[in-house]
């Protein structure tokens, strides 16, 4: 018989040794391809995580941009109603800013979308306040208007009262002036004799007589009536009855001359009146053309003519 082929205490302790070192390889090959797998998980995790953190990022600067932009156009829309608010409009502003450097340099997501609610918060409560001031001065904007009609109806309705009684004023001034009708001027030559006959030559004038019918007139109180003539020459010079600063009156503020002068007794009734001015001095002159005559009653002129002389 064959003897069979028995390994040694020592062939079977450096086989032991074999198949420790492998399953520790095996192991190793294990872990390292474990370790391996399970960095690369968590790198594609954290690649996720920070491109979702750039959407989110982006989002909230969308919604940042967009909330100021509906400030701004409310503040526009609003006009000058949006000054009264204005420290508010700077606490939406002050905000805005903070929320922009936090999403700029500091970036925390939940840090930033409290901030973002609350910015919204103040944001509405701005445009409700902007709708309330609207509100009221629309308000009043309307009861302005109101009121600025209502003065000017009555504006209109004084104005045409004033008018009214100024042009009533006007009647009674009107009606209260005596009037001058039917005014004739005529030249007289004065004989030696002391006859008087007519005349149209001027060197043949001694008298100019003036007459007229003074009007009747119920509104004036009757009374003595200071009547003034003013017969004025071609040359406007005056013709009065002696020094011309003796013979003056007062018309409209001013001292003017006058030619003949009566105080005449009026009842109100029509009254026919013929006055004379008399040539006293021989170096008078009387001019040939035409001589203006200007009648005055109460300080006011009543009626005009003329003579012509040759």
């Amino acid at each position: 018989m064959e003897a069979q082929n028995t390994p040694t205490p020592t062939q079977k302790g450096s086989n032991n040794m074999k198949f420790v070192w492998i399953a520790l390889a095996v192991i190793a090959i294990a872990a390292a391809a474990y370790f391996a797998w399970n960095n690369s998980s968590v790198k594609a995790d954290l690649d996720q995580l920070e491109q979702e953190k750039a959407i989110m990022k982006v989002e909230l600067e969308n919604e940042l941009e967009t909330l100021m932009l509906e400030h701004d156009r409310i503040k526009t829309e609003y006009g000058e109603l949006s000054d009264s608010l204005s420290i508010k409009d700077s606490l939406i502003v002050a905000n805005a800013k903070e929320i922009k450097n936090l999403l700029n340099y500091k970036w925390e997501f939940y840090k930033v979308k409290k901030k973002l609610d609350k910015l919204r918060v103040v944001a509405r409560t701005y445009v409700s306040q902007m709708d309330s001031l609207y509100t009221v001065n629309t308000e009043l904007v309307e009861e302005n208007k109101e009121i600025k009609a209502r003065y000017n109806e009555e504006k209109a309705i004084n104005k045409n009262l004033n008018k009214e009684k100024a042009q009533l004023n006007d009647k009674i001034v009107e009606a209260s002036v005596l009037k001058a009708y039917n005014i004739s001027a005529s030249s007289i030559y004065l004989k030696k004799t002391g006859k008087e006959k007519p005349s149209t030559k001027a060197r043949r004038t001694d008298i100019i007589e003036v007459c007229f019918t003074l009007g009747k007139n119920v509104v004036v109180e009757p009374g003595q009536k200071e009547v003034y003539v003013r017969i004025a020459r071609p040359d406007h010079k005056i013709l009065t009855p002696g020094v011309a600063e003796d013979y003056v009156f007062d018309y409209k503020g001013e001292q003017i001359q006058y030619s003949i002068f009566e105080l005449v007794e009026y009842d109100n009734e029509a009254r026919q009146l013929c006055l004379r001015w008399l040539k006293k001095y021989e170096n008078i002159e009387m001019q040939t053309g035409v001589y203006e005559i200007t009648v005055f009653a109460n300080g006011e002129e009543i009626g005009s003519t003329n003579l012509e002389l040759n």
